[in-house]
């Protein structure tokens, strides 16, 4: 079945959207038939979606999946798309076009996040990316905060969990943290989904503990213990989830034990359908329930397991993420994962965020250099003290060679922090 449909079949009575005016399931479905009837042309032709708000953009997907062959969901820093692709919303008047014969579902195709280089286009369809969808009593009753906007793979999945199981969701996608807080307060959210990244900004607040969450969901980056541990005591009664989800897959599993890293017994049986194993350079590969786009074709081996790309390492029976394969930093031929060092750093009392990253060195190829965001006041106090500490938990060739201290981290729009080398943290 096309959303709309499984909408439709669903009859869910309740507001969809959460907005000054609210906006109910009923409405989105009668706006997505109405769209259909005026823009009959568009049937099986590619179009490309622009998020502009919520209930323009839920209205579209619901009319466009099923009714149109592709629809390729456009982040704003991507202009990247098939010529043929019609844009929504229109810019201009409708070329001329005849709805054309094609019963195949509609493909989705979402941009990866471009973290560390150019977005690609990934290609699947809505079935399976509401594969992991629970829609029972208890999901129906929460009041989700779309921290991520739709195009997004994070985004999409928050907005197909709402939706499919009768939630009702509010657009908490734009604007400085405190605004943020203030939507999810006027709305009386309790269920919210955001990086690592999100969550500390979030934390910087001090309005978190003003929320009624019953459910914390953690994805998009590693998701440290030291921060798992503060939202749990936070909201001890909570579901806090942490998951890993891949845009190229399609596909992700949750870790529901308030642990970082997942079970180390995951490498010997599938949960939900996916697979898991190691190689020896400690790639974690996964086999998809379903078939990943044709893109991937390289980096899946003979028996359909992927090469997510991700450096793991096992300790204590846990698998625990290492970073980016492709973001690593060659200190001396000595391989540095920035994640790793950030992770050594969150540990330490004070500090609020870290990103590290590297700068070029004419004798070791490349330095270790970190960017602090603190509320500690004595800054000159707390760098001997964090360099002390990585001296304890880090080799010599990966502490930081020198610490900057800064007001802010750049994220970008899928709530990571951005690793470009041009975004460098506010002074």
């Amino acid at each position: 079945m096309t959303l709309l449909q499984r909408l439709q079949h669903a009859d869910y009575q309740g507001p969809a959207i959460l907005a000054l005016t609210p906006v109910s399931y009923k409405q989105l479905i009668n706006n997505a038939l109405q769209l259909r009837q005026q823009y009959p042309q568009l049937q099986q032709h590619a179009v490309a979606l622009t998020f502009s708000d919520l209930e323009s953009f839920i209205t579209a997907l619901l009319a466009f999946d099923g009714w149109c062959r592709a629809l390729y969901l456009m982040p704003d820093n991507l202009a990247d798309v098939p010529s043929a692709a019609i844009r929504w919303p229109l810019a201009q008047t409708l070329p001329a076009l005849s709805p054309q014969n094609h019963t195949e579902p509609s493909l989705w195709y979402l941009a990866t996040s471009g973290t560390t280089g150019t977005p690609k286009w990934i290609g699947h369809q809505a079935g399976n990316l509401s594969r992991k969808v629970k829609a029972t009593a208890y999901s129906s009753t929460l009041r989700w905060a779309l921290c991520y906007q739709p195009v997004r793979f994070a985004g999409m999945q928050v907005l197909l969990q709402s939706l499919l199981s009768g939630a009702a969701i509010c657009d908490c996608s734009n604007g400085d943290m405190n605004y943020r807080i203030s939507q999810m307060q006027r709305y009386n959210v309790n269920a919210v989904s955001a990086t690592p990244s999100l969550w500390r900004q979030l934390l910087m607040t001090g309005q978190l503990n003003t929320l009624s969450l019953e459910q914390l969901t953690l994805g998009g980056e590693i998701a440290d213990q030291p921060l798992l541990d503060t939202l749990n005591a936070m909201f001890p009664q909570a579901k806090l989830l942490h998951i890993y989800a891949s845009t190229e897959a399609g596909v992700g599993f949750a870790v529901a034990d308030k642990q970082a890293g997942f079970p180390a017994s995951w490498l010997e049986t599938s949960q939900n359908g996916l697979s898991f194993k190691l190689d020896a350079q400690q790639h974690l590969w996964l086999k998809p329930p379903c078939e990943p786009d044709s893109s991937l074709a390289s980096r899946l081996d003979s028996e359909g397991f992927l090469n997510t790309e991700d450096v793991v390492m096992i300790q204590d029976d846990r698998v625990h993420f290492l970073g980016r394969a492709s973001g690593v930093i060659n200190v001396g031929g000595n391989k540095v994962h920035p994640e790793q060092v950030e992770q050594v750093l969150l540990q330490y009392p004070g500090v609020q965020q870290a990103k590290v990253y590297a700068k070029a060195s004419s004798v070791l190829g490349q330095l270790v250099i970190a960017d602090i965001v603190t509320d500690s006041t004595d800054t000159t106090t707390l760098q001997a003290a964090l360099l002390q500490h990585c001296v304890q938990h880090l080799q010599r060739y990966q502490i930081p060679v020198k610490l900057n201290f800064v007001s802010s981290l750049v994220t970008n729009e899928t709530g990571k922090l951005n690793r470009r080398p041009d975004a460098q943290g506010a002074s």
